[in-house]
């Protein structure tokens, strides 16, 4: 039996990695989607491609509200009201503290913070009695890092948001959860030139000694989408292999 027939889900950022196979994964349970990128062709394709072109596209730059606006007008108009939202559009970044110009980090937080806020905030009216908001966050909200600290900070604010909105919503039973990814494997891995050293940090660094996929997130997604976790809101799902709370080695059972 398919867990979201006749649920409407709203994904931002649903064009590759963690959105996409959310996205894929709602449609495979019977939710009938939108799907939100920047790139209209890009869209196009990816409804072609993986949803027989029966998604919604939403065309918007998330780090802009007016964009944010917009693309609830066209939800409004084409769904009436929302069962599910994921706040997914992000920005990654990777550059030392002190090297970190101030266009980096207000790009940063336009997509990451500003973003995920107003995304949340323009939902409120069309969310349903019982809706599920999904924010993906990072264990990055919670580790410290000279290399990454303005997107670390932007997920720690993101996982603060969501806790946030879902004070507001409980009296229409609306749950709003968050989910943390570690290192997850995605296409952005293949655009860098440390691949390499990623993947030998995922092996020697991570307790259970590998990355995690995209379609074990997209199960975090719709387990909190479902009436599964209808009890559970303010929530964070850890989904790092273990990275976070098992900080010595010598517990790691794989590596015996």
């Amino acid at each position: 039996m398919m867990k979201l027939t006749g649920k409407k889900a709203f994904i931002t950022g649903a064009t590759s990695g963690i959105g996409l196979a959310i996205a894929r994964r709602f449609f495979e349970e019977g939710a009938t989607i939108a799907i939100n990128g920047r790139n209209a062709e890009k869209l196009e394709t990816i409804n072609r491609e993986y949803f027989s072109n029966k998604a919604l596209e939403v065309v918007a730059d998330i780090s802009k509200v007016e964009d944010i606006a917009s693309a609830y007008e066209l939800l409004k108009r084409e769904f009436s009201e929302l069962d599910v939202l994921v706040v997914n559009a992000g920005a990654y970044q990777l550059k030392p503290f002190t090297e970190t110009t101030e266009q980096d980090f207000d790009d940063m937080f336009a997509l990451n913070v500003k973003g995920a806020f107003f995304t949340m905030q323009y939902s409120a009216p069309l969310l349903s009695e019982g809706a599920s908001v999904i924010s993906i966050s990072s264990v990055g909200a919670i580790h410290a890092s000279w290399n990454q600290a303005p997107y670390n900070a932007s997920k720690a604010a993101i996982s603060s948001l969501t806790k946030s909105f879902a004070c507001g919503l409980t009296h229409k039973k609306i749950r709003a959860n968050t989910i943390s990814p570690g290192v997850t494997e995605t296409e952005i891995w293949d655009k860098v030139d440390y691949r390499e050293q990623v993947d030998q940090v995922a092996k020697n660094g991570i307790p259970l000694g590998r990355k995690g996929g995209v379609e074990e997130v997209a199960g975090a997604a719709l387990f909190l989408a479902s009436d599964d976790s209808a009890f559970m809101t303010t929530s964070d799902l850890m989904m790092d292999g273990g990275v976070t709370y098992i900080s010595d080695p010598e517990d790691w059972g794989h590596k015996q």
